[in-house]
């Protein structure tokens, strides 16, 4: 059985995703497959529970072998730092889709991440990392600049088959390679477009009406690139562009 991990730094387009390789014979996708799976992606940052997220992934493969399919894959953001060794060592494969940076900072500035409002355990820079030393000071735009450097770095650090989501949501051929490179028959499809699932609007939708019945505005601002300052824009440069580029994306 092919056992294939699809990470990435968000969950923009992951759920049609899953959707559509779901579609192919005897594949079992899933989407975040348990609820449990989001602690998961704090302890798998830090040595002190790999004994935990081992012991996680040995029953998640366990139950994963007993399946009746020839190809399982998992779409699932919460695993971006699970490491590729342990993975190996139970026959998974781990791809990485990455994302522009601007697209993901427009996308990701409306949501809770960095907020007064983000309860759930996030990364944040160890003692080893400059920014530490100044992370109280910096703007929530400078920490996600800083964060989107943090994740796809370690993708390239780990050395993983990448691929861009602009690419698999615009080009039927670059899908067609990706489900390819997966092992995956391309000659069952006639159609390579990724089902449409705007879980943008429907996000949006929820905050709105949370914040009717809260009688206040919960919903975070929209990035407004004007406001940017100089000092935002340097970590802009530092933390995206550089790692985008190395990722294959023209920004000048």
């Amino acid at each position: 059985m092919r056992k294939i991990l699809i990470t990435s730094i968000g969950r923009t387009a992951t759920l049609s995703l899953s959707k559509f390789l779901n579609t192919f014979e005897n594949v079992q996708c899933f989407h975040e497959k348990e609820r449990q799976d989001v602690p998961l992606f704090f302890l798998s940052q830090i040595d002190q529970f790999s004994n935990l997220v081992k012991g996680y992934f040995e029953h998640r493969n366990t139950t994963v072998n007993n399946l009746n399919c020839s190809t399982y894959i998992e779409v699932n953001p919460y695993f971006r730092f699970v490491d590729e060794t342990l993975l190996k060592s139970l026959g998974w494969r781990k791809i990485g889709v990455v994302r522009h940076p601007k697209t993901y900072l427009e996308s990701v500035f409306v949501r809770k991440l960095f907020t007064e409002s983000d309860v759930l355990c996030s990364q944040f820079p160890d003692n080893s990392d400059a920014v530490s030393a100044t992370w109280h000071t910096l703007s929530r735009f400078q920490k996600l600049c800083w964060y989107y450097g943090e994740v796809h770095e370690y993708f390239l650090k780990s050395n993983l088959p990448i691929y861009r989501f602009e690419d698999l949501v615009g080009s039927s051929s670059h899908l067609k390679n990706f489900v390819s490179d997966m092992g995956l028959p391309v000659s069952e499809k006639d159609t390579w477009k990724l089902p449409k699932h705007n879980t943008a609007l429907e996000f949006a939708t929820k905050q709105k009406i949370a914040s009717i019945f809260k009688k206040e505005r919960s919903e975070s601002p929209s990035l407004n690139w004007k406001a940017i300052t100089p000092s935002e824009m340097d970590f802009y440069q530092e933390y995206c562009v550089n790692p985008a580029k190395k990722l294959g994306y023209a920004i000048q």
